[in-house]
């Protein structure tokens, strides 16, 4: 006679651990992926949320701390070892209410399941991370920061009782904020070190989801707060009760000023047929329609989930057609307007696509500039012969952006009737109403 065997659900703690010690195994190769808490309560599902979200935020500012506390070089450790110093030191260093005891004690447990004889490393680093915390203080108005200050998201800085990061300003930023450090060289040689500290403090801001639609003068809703900008507004609700809100006003959708900027170029434009080609979930498509109410859209996506998620978003919509992006061929030379908004680095959405910055390299933006060329001159064949392209990105590196507008001048005979750079607004601690994701776009017409 068999016995049942009840399996008790995993704590918040092994279940982020379990998670980074997977991910520590391919970093920097990083994606954005759902943590999986199905089977926890809703109050551990938040702790497993918080701690994975502080985890991958400051991947490399926990690495350069913990750095200091080992006797040996971070590489060298075990991908399990790794995982729980990471997430052991985010807890000690960026979560105030969790006591130390308890977050050490769940770490040793966890390790000692897994290589027993790294416990007494992670019990001894853990203690000598929690030893480093001095106060937490204002930040000043400095545009650096002291080597013993670990800025926080809401604008604070965790002051520690030694300097631990590099004493040259730009290395010690890189740590600091968690960013490679060749990306801040790039930004640094092309806006100075004050822009470069501003755009990398903008990374660590919490981004607020922003709602795009509103109707001047309508009442907002009771979950939403003004935004600085007309057209928006902040939700201010549990992030769980964002679908009720769009149920409720279909005219309303989660987007970023920077993203609908790009739209709201061709909004002059009276076209018949648009074609959009990197669609994604449909905010972009369901701004095109409401902007252009006379126009049909035939939208598709190089990811088949997101052309299946289109296909239900839009079903028995009487003027967006959802296709494969082979049937696109079909309407060449027919797009009165065709919109390519391009996958990119990200780099001006790190603060909502935070893995993408430890991705960035030289290499990856070659592919990426390389698959954006091939984009863009697919898509030209899609207009017609007098039609406009919508360009634009998310990123704020040349070789996405206007390098590209300037080859598609050079290579396809387009003019540019409209360019725009958006920076990122909004740092720690800055109301979240003057919050803005940054990006680039180009309203291109063929002659």
């Amino acid at each position: 006679m068999s016995k049942t065997v009840t399996r008790h659900p995993r704590s918040a703690r092994e279940l982020v651990m379990t998670r980074v010690a997977q991910r520590a195994r391919r970093f920097p190769e990083l994606f954005p992926e759902p943590l999986r808490t199905g089977e926890l309560d809703r109050r551990d599902a938040a702790l497993a949320y918080a701690i994975d979200q502080a985890v991958a935020r400051r991947w490399l500012t926990l690495t350069a701390i913990l750095q200091t506390r080992l006797k040996r070089p971070w590489a060298q450790l075990q991908p399990a070892v790794q995982a729980t110093l990471l997430a052991g030191s985010a807890q000690l260093l960026m979560m105030e209410r969790l006591p130390d005891h308890a977050v050490i004690y769940e770490s040793v447990a966890w390790i000692k399941s897994r290589s027993p004889q790294a416990a007494s490393l992670v019990n001894a680093v853990l203690h000598r991370v929690a030893e480093l915390r001095a106060a937490v203080e204002a930040r000043g108005a400095e545009p650096g920061l002291d080597r013993d200050a670990m800025p926080l998201h809401d604008g604070r800085v965790l002051r520690l009782t030694e300097p631990v990061f590099d004493e040259a300003p730009l290395p010690r930023l890189a740590q600091q904020t968690s960013h490679p450090l060749e990306l801040l060289a790039r930004w640094e040689q092309r806006c100075g070190f004050g822009e470069t500290a501003r755009l990398a403090l903008h990374d660590l801001v919490h981004p607020p989801v922003i709602v795009a639609g509103v109707v001047a003068g309508a009442d907002l809703p009771p979950s939403c707060e003004p935004h600085g900008l007309r057209g928006f507004a902040v939700f201010a609700g549990d992030r769980g009760d964002v679908r009720a809100l769009l149920s409720d006003r279909p005219e309303l959708r989660v987007q970023d000023p920077a993203s609908a900027a790009a739209a709201d170029a061709s909004a002059e434009l009276v076209p018949n047929l648009i074609a959009e080609v990197c669609a994604g979930q449909g905010t972009q498509t369901r701004q095109l329609a409401a902007l252009h109410p006379q126009a049909r859209i035939i939208a598709t996506d190089a990811n088949p989930r997101r052309v299946d998620t289109l296909r239900d978003v839009f079903k028995g919509h009487q003027r967006v057609q959802v296709v494969a992006p082979e049937q696109m061929l079909e309407f060449a030379g027919q797009a009165d307007l065709v919109v390519v908004d391009a996958p990119c680095s990200n780099t001006a959405v790190l603060a909502r696509r935070v893995e993408a910055k430890y991705r960035f390299g030289p290499r990856s933006l070659e592919t990426l500039a390389g698959l954006q060329r091939q984009i863009l001159a697919d898509s030209v064949r899609l207009t017609t012969e007098a039609g406009h392209l919508l360009y634009c990105t998310c990123s704020l590196e040349p070789e996405e952006n206007e390098h590209q507008t300037e080859w598609m001048v050079r290579w396809h005979g387009v003019a540019v009737r409209r360019e725009r750079h958006l920076l990122p607004r909004g740092g720690p601690g800055d109301p979240v109403a003057g919050y803005q994701d940054g990006g680039y776009f180009a309203l291109l017409r063929r002659p």
